[in-house]
């Protein structure tokens, strides 16, 4: 079992890495203007970033923070940074559109270096209901770190766009095959975070 899950992943490793290799020689695929979008993203996100800076709206320490702090009483746990407030105010006119970017995405959202996810869209970003785990995971996915393979290497990408598949548990014993595209944030030349955006394979 070990030896085929090696198998599997080695597989998919080489698969990402054609699909990357095409859409870097500039090849249109069917990828293409979800690379592009999430590019165009990530750099809006950055902008805004500078600009509140800019009109100290946050110190650059506070932007850049990694001091999360629990929520009390959510489960799955849910955080805050001192930038979440910033995010909430920014972040949506830039993720909210691409929602009807295709009707293959499911969804688009910013995260930090370590794969805070701290503005989700509306749709993952309901209030949790008190003992309802399951419901919680599924529909208050703001406020959380996402550091399995594909969040954490989204996040930490600094090539102009990462393209990752992956398979997303869906609930009800439905899984989905699902492509993550990502570009990096950049504010002020340091690395923020990555911009994701991810839509169903078909």
């Amino acid at each position: 079992m070990a030896q085929a899950a090696k198998r599997g992943e080695t597989l998919r490793d080489i698969s990402e890495a054609l699909m990357e290799e095409m859409a870097a020689a500039s090849v249109e695929t069917e990828d293409s203007r979800f690379i592009r979008a999430a590019q165009a993203a990530a750099a809006e996100v950055g902008r805004l970033l500078e600009a509140a800076l800019a009109a100290g709206e946050i110190a650059e320490a506070e932007l850049f923070d990694e001091a999360y702090r629990p929520i009390p009483g959510t489960d799955p746990p849910q955080l805050m940074a001192q930038f979440t407030t910033l995010t909430d105010r920014l972040l949506p006119a830039v993720q909210e559109p691409l929602l009807g970017l295709d009707p293959r995405v499911v969804f688009a959202a910013a995260v930090d270096r370590n794969g805070y996810l701290p503005t989700h869209n509306a749709v993952f970003s309901k209030p949790q209901r008190p003992g309802e785990t399951a419901w919680n995971a599924a529909n208050s996915r703001n406020r959380r770190i996402f550091d399995d393979r594909t969040g954490l290497r989204a996040a930490r990408n600094r090539k102009p766009f990462l393209l990752q598949a992956y398979r997303r548990d869906m609930g009800g014993g439905q899984v989905a095959l699902m492509k993550d595209c990502s570009a990096p944030i950049l504010v002020r030349g340091r690395h923020w975070g990555g911009f994701r955006l991810a839509y169903r394979a078909e």
